[in-house]
């Protein structure tokens, strides 16, 4: 059969539920091999970042490799963005390039240039197969590598030529993740760690919800009366209205700490951190650690291992596999010992939260015109089913204006992002999402800055009938640059100002759009959007620069 063929039948069988890209001369035989099986959906986007982003989101919400494929040249250059955005954030993704014939390189072939080069420091593979023979072995490490360990981007190459090859019908089983667990000395460490402290504090991040590690984390803080934060890309891997959750923190302070959890990591004596690395925002440019608090680090990467922060305990594991061997020894060893007794410790943390949502209430609750941002974020939590909704944010401060107040309910029920932030992922990873679970609704809330980056993504949505409601904060500036100027340069702004009409560019791409002005009005507008049969954007007019307490 023919290599293009060979490649679709591959995808089938590892589960690819989509696939998105570019068209381009080079990869047309793959084209037409994805048009001949009909089974995977080929969505083509308006451009070669988002057809990445779009598979990062799908790779998110379900932790199974999304897959994207992209022209050679400028088509290449143009996903270099998405592919670092998914590489920092540990997004699985198989992404394929199309290349011209064999036989013309070397000779400064149409587009010829050394991309894998330039790519390799950006993903965990990049291979240009060979010959066609190769192309099933190659897939099969692509995969496997994309999962396993921390995931990753893979890039695979391949050229025109090899494409309409043909090879024989080879089996071909689906890949799947290879994962590793503790040294029991290293978990008998932890254990003594553990004794000894009297105010151990959970910090959960992405390898947690990564591994899948929801249920031994809630026997983990539940057993011994721990109270928990996570990281923005982990927010929910405990549903976040668990008495024990102080939501959104870092170590030893996170830009986006809520009090609760800034005020347990200043008090903690020993910090469980788990498949966390500790970067910038989510230490607030690496304060110094409490010298008297210790640190049990475990992530599956040893590169992240003592990088930041001295740990007293660091263990490379999956931490899923971690915890089921801490669970299975901590009986013997730590007895009955707990953080306090359960309801005193559970009273704590209710406490501390009730005194902080108490001094957000003024801008939750806000009747200014335009609109408080935190009220509308604190609305979309009330309004929204969370039981069924998968809410995505983007970057910049409606990140900020998001993250706190939204209670996430379910494992990978928000899709936080953050390490390159790239502006504008948000509106396509919506959509791989959606197709991901047609049964969710799929909110993304963006900034009009971000927005302008992807926006004519929503003609995808609409020609492809990819059902999400896009909700943009028009601040009509650029607001985390304009924040920063005027802090630093004199109340100068500069090159911040922005402009637009955003709901008629929805409803002239094909999309529901209106724009929403009070927030009386949030109710009914939302309705309106979630009741709309496709693709729907409301543009919420409000104010910049709003202050955190």
């Amino acid at each position: 059969m023919r290599v293009a063929d060979t490649i679709v039948e591959i995808l089938k069988t590892e589960g690819v539920p989509f696939v998105a890209g570019f068209p381009g001369d080079d990869l047309l035989p793959l084209w037409d091999a994805l048009y001949e099986c009909g089974d995977i959906p080929l969505i083509v986007t308006r451009h070669e970042q988002a057809s990445v982003f779009m598979a990062d989101g799908y790779a998110r919400s379900s932790g199974e490799p999304g897959v994207a494929i992209v022209t050679n040249g400028p088509g290449r250059t143009n996903a270099l963005t998405a592919i670092l955005n998914a590489f920092t954030d540990s997004v699985p993704l198989v992404v394929l390039f199309g290349h011209t014939s064999l036989k013309f390189l070397g000779k400064g072939a149409l587009q010829e240039a050394p991309y894998l080069d330039l790519f390799a420091p950006v993903a965990k593979w990049v291979f240009g197969i060979p010959s066609a023979d190769r192309v099933p072995e190659a897939f099969r490490r692509a995969f496997t590598l994309a999962r396993s360990g921390r995931p990753g981007p893979v890039i695979l190459e391949v050229s025109e030529d090899i494409l309409t090859d043909e090879i024989e019908r080879t089996p071909y089983r689906r890949t799947r993740r290879v994962r590793f667990g503790p040294d029991a000395s290293d978990v008998d460490s932890a254990l003594a760690l553990m004794r000894e402290s009297r105010r151990p504090l959970v910090y959960a991040g992405r390898g947690a919800l990564s591994a899948g590690a929801t249920e031994e984390l809630k026997t983990l803080v539940e057993t011994y009366s721990i109270p928990f934060m996570t990281s923005l890309m982990a927010k929910g891997v405990i549903p976040e209205d668990h008495p024990l959750c102080l939501g959104l923190g870092g170590y030893p302070r996170a830009l986006y700490s809520t009090a609760p959890a800034q005020r347990y990591a200043e008090e903690a004596d020993l910090v469980i951190a788990l498949g966390c690395s500790f970067p910038q925002l989510a230490t607030s440019n690496w304060l110094p650690k409490p010298a008297e608090t210790h640190v049990i680090q475990v992530d599956v990467d040893p590169a992240e291992l003592q990088k930041n922060y001295l740990a007293d305990v660091t263990v490379l594991s999956d931490a899923k596999l971690f915890l089921q061997a801490l669970l299975h020894k901590a009986p013997e060893v730590l007895g009955r010992w707990r953080r306090e007794e359960g309801p005193t410790a559970l009273e704590g943390v209710r406490v501390s939260k009730a005194r902080w949502l108490d001094s957000w209430k003024p801008r939750l609750t806000s009747d200014e015109v335009p609109m408080n941002p935190f009220r509308v974020s604190w609305e979309l939590g009330r309004l929204l089913d969370r039981h069924n909704t998968i809410l995505l944010h983007d970057a910049g401060t409606t990140r900020a204006y998001i993250s706190h107040h939204y209670e996430t309910l379910f494992p990978k029920g928000f899709i936080g992002f953050g390490n390159t932030s790239a502006m504008g992922w948000s509106t396509p990873a919506a959509m791989g999402v959606k197709l991901g679970h047609p049964g969710k609704t799929v909110v993304n809330v963006i900034g009009d800055g971000s927005f302008g980056m992807t926006g004519m993504e929503i003609e995808t949505a609409a020609r492809n009938d990819i059902r999400t409601v896009t909700v943009i904060f028009n601040n009509q500036c650029l607001n985390a640059t304009r924040d920063r100027q005027l802090r630093r340069f004199g109340k100068r702004e500069i090159g911040i100002l922005l402009g637009g009409d955003y709901a008629g560019l929805a409803r002239a791409l094909g999309a529901y759009g209106e724009r929403v002005e009070r927030p009386d009005d949030l109710k009914t507008t939302l309705d309106r959007a979630l009741s709309h049969p496709g693709p729907a954007v409301l543009e919420v007019i409000v104010k910049p620069l709003e202050p955190r307490p």
